[in-house]
This record gives structure tokens, sequence and C-alpha cells, in this order.
């Protein structure tokens, strides 16, 4: 049940691949010589764009010739800037047939397609073999995961010993209301929320080290008013461009998340945490 509100949620979201390819082709004329750098403005779906992207990579000490997992990595936007500006192998593992179609797309139109690997598959199963992987990072992600102790067990699992995870998600400052968590869950997909302690104390049960834990709500509530307006943008834009509409129900529902983060009910966490 938890996959197909996840899909569902993501097969009808503002950014998607035919979205972008819209975008491009409208500025360009055409979609031919597409640089990956010409896809940083509109394929980050994720909060505070490249400079995010920069952060998780000094956090996991990414470098050249890195094997790198991306959890829940949709688009693969990131994965494509760290791919392109670090020159490291990018294996994108996300749960929605279409972000992965999508990102396979875009992988192809700039070039990165033997260097970004979109896969199909959950972060509670994770389709790789012990220690595959240099480092991990995640933006936004783990609300839509229901069991949160698995995914991030999968994850220490997947990491060679010393590797790191970085990521980034939604946390609760506050109890919420049964019937507001409800509206989240079925507006943003969202299975359950951890405050930051308790992220930290699972991070701790799977194995893990807590190398810092950075508490990014005051920061992401600016982030989130102008993403708010962004997705108003993009919303007319695909009804004038003939695409699917979110409608009036999901940007009110976000308006009312940018206006619970700005008062602390909800928030944001930047996680590092190590594999002894």
């Amino acid at each position: 049940m938890a996959e197909k509100t996840v899909t569902e949620f993501y097969a009808n979201h503002p950014i998607s691949a035919p979205h972008i390819l819209t975008k491009l082709t409208s500025l360009r004329g055409s979609l031919e010589d597409v640089t990956p750098q010409e896809l940083y403005p509109y394929d980050q779906d994720h909060y505070d764009g490249l400079n995010a992207n920069a952060r998780l990579a000094d956090k996991v000490r990414m470098k050249s010739g890195d094997r790198v997992l991306d959890v829940c990595a949709g688009l693969c936007g990131p994965a494509r800037w760290y791919a392109s500006e670090l020159d490291v192998d990018v294996t994108g593992l996300d749960i929605s047939p279409n972000r992965v179609d999508g990102a396979k797309e875009l992988n192809a139109l700039v070039g990165l397609q033997d260097q970004v690997h979109p896969i199909l598959g959950s972060a509670m199963d994770i389709p790789f073999d012990d220690a595959h992987f240099d480092a991990a990072v995640s933006q936004e992600s783990f609300l839509h995961i229901p069991d949160k102790l698995k995914a991030l067990s999968e994850v220490f699992r997947v990491l060679r010993t010393g590797g790191r995870f970085a990521f980034t998600d939604w946390v609760m400052h506050e109890p919420l209301p049964d019937d507001e968590m409800e509206l989240y869950h079925q507006r943003f997909a969202c299975q359950s929320l951890l405050s930051i302690p308790e992220y930290e104390t699972v991070l701790k049960k799977t194995g893990f080290s807590v190398a810092s834990a950075n508490d990014v709500t005051a920061s992401w509530g600016e982030i989130l008013a102008r993403r708010l307006s962004m997705y108003q943008t993009l919303d007319a834009e695909a009804e004038r461009a003939g695409n699917p509409s979110k409608g009036d129900t999901f940007l009110k529902m976000y308006a009312q998340f940018v206006s619970d983060v700005k008062q602390r009910r909800i928030g944001g966490v930047r996680l590092t945490a190590e594999k002894p």
C-alpha cells in the first residue's frame, strides 16, 4: 500500500521528465547537444538545489572514481550533478517506475547513461551485495519509507567499512494530530516522521556512528516558500503545455506544509553517519 501511494504521488509530481523537456525545448528550440549543466535549473527536485548536493558530497567525502548510491533518487538530478561535477559512478535507486524511466531519458539526453544508473527497487531491500558502495546520499525521501530502521540497515549493509551516508529528511518537532498526519499521508505520501533524536537513535541501532545532525528547519522555511511559488508557476506551465496539473488541492496542502515548517511543527534535518 505504501509503495502504491508513493508511486502515484510521483507519477503526478509538478517536476517530471516531460515538463523538463518541454521547458528545454521552448528555451532552446531543440534537444540537440544538451549538457548536464543545462538541466540543473530544472531537474533538482529537492530543497536548496546544487548547494544541497555539494554539502552532501562534502559530508560523505565524495571523490573521483567512487561508487555512490543515491537512495530514492527520483529523476536522478543530483546523481547527474555528482557524476558530471565530481566524476563518480552513481546508482540511483527509486521505487517509482515513472521516475526511473524519466531519469533514463534525461541521462541519455546529456550523455551520462554510462555513469548514472537508475534502477527500480525498494530502499528496504537494496539489490546489491554487501560493501558495494563507497558512499550513499539521499534527499527528502525517507518520509516516504514506512520502515526506516530496515532501510537504514540496508544502506549500512551495502556501504564499505568507513563509508558514509549523508541525507536530508523531514522531521517532526511536535506531534501532529492524527487528522493532520493523515492529510500529509494522502497529499505527500508521508508514511511516518521521526524527531531528530529518534533519527540518531535509529541510525545507531543499525550500527552507524552519527557524525553530525544539523537542524535545517530555519533555512528550509524560506526555501520552501520559494518552492511553493515555483510549483504554482510549473502548474500553470504544465496546463498550457497539455501536461497534467496537480491542481489546487496539492498547492493548498503545500502551502500548509510551508506554514508548518515556519512554525517549527515540522522541519528538516541533515544527518551524516559512518560505517565503522
